[in-house]
């Protein structure tokens, strides 16, 4: 471990536990909403609910790709010991905002029991975070 950095294995256990928090919260709603006949958990659906998890769904996948290319874009001006972890950060953020997005959206879900657009946000989110996601070690230069 270099300039307090994990090693890229603990990284991709973080990367890979964001990713499996939101997918376990969409099963989720999924067996909630199937064990309750597809209706919301909400007396009437919240219309509203839906109008924001569209607007902040749309608003956090904006925020996450301008976020991963600053923090991407900065990580040339730190120390070269320090730009494995300015590169963890670069990636970490911008699932995190992600997803943000995608629990709102999964609840909204939950709540008003139609997954047209709620469920729609979430599993686009969710696709995003996985495209940002690196499976491989970036500063490795084997491919293996």
């Amino acid at each position: 471990m270099t300039g307090g950095q994990p090693p890229f294995a603990v990284q991709r256990v973080v990367f890979l536990a964001l990713l499996g928090g939101m997918a376990a919260f969409a099963l989720v709603v999924a067996m909630v909403l199937q064990g309750n006949g597809g209706r919301g958990l909400a007396e009437t659906p919240i219309e509203m609910l839906d109008i924001a998890a569209v607007g902040i769904g749309a608003t956090n996948a904006v925020l996450a790709f301008v976020l991963r290319a600053i923090l991407h874009g900065r990580i040339a001006a730190h120390p070269p010991q320090q730009q494995a972890t300015a590169r963890f950060a670069a990636t970490l953020v911008p699932i995190a905002v992600l997803e943000g997005g995608c629990m709102l959206a999964l609840t909204a879900w939950m709540l008003n029991g139609a997954p047209f657009p709620n469920a729609l946000v979430a599993g686009v989110l969710f696709a995003v975070a996985v495209t940002i996601t690196p499976f491989r070690d970036p500063d490795r230069s084997d491919p293996a």
